[in-house]
Formats: structure tokens, C-alpha cells, sequence
């Protein structure tokens, strides 16, 4: 099971990409950073949005991009 914080940023991304890209994007980003759903953390969301960004921005546009990785670093977990 996601933790909070990860199932926040599932949805904000399920909005540009859909819930299965969502669930898949945000696990795949975070075995990236180290880390998995279950244990993200506040700290992470920095590198975490950056990552998502770039994986958003190839798929749906730069613009889309940004606009959800600016939403990922405004979370507060």
C-alpha cells in the first residue's frame, strides 16, 4: 500500500496521465530516487518532482510537465 504522500502525488499525476501511468510512474520514479512508495517522504518530493517532470514532459508535453511537478513540491507530507 502507497503512503499518503505517494497516493497524493498518484493523484495529481493521474489527472495529466491516467491511474495506472499514475501508479506505475510513481513507483518506477521512486525505485529512481532510492526509495518506494510505501516510504516516500517529505524530503524527497524535491527530487522525486523532478524526476516526474521529465517522465510527464516526454509523454504529455513540457508544459503538463512542469504543472504537475509544481504541484508534487507544494505537497507538504
Amino acid at each position: 500500500m502507497a503512503s499518503p504522500l505517494a497516493q497524493q502525488v498518484e493523484k495529481i499525476l493521474a489527472f495529466a496521465v491516467g491511474d495506472f501511468i499514475a501508479k506505475a510512474t510513481v513507483k518506477k520514479n521512486c525505485e529512481i530516487i532510492g526509495t518506494t512508495p510505501d516510504n516516500l517522504s517529505s524530503g524527497q518530493l524535491q527530487e522525486l518532482a523532478s524526476h516526474v517532470e521529465k517522465s510527464v514532459s516526454f509523454f504529455s508535453g513540457k508544459e503538463t510537465g512542469t504543472e504537475v511537478a509544481d504541484k508534487i513540491r507544494n505537497l507538504v507530507g
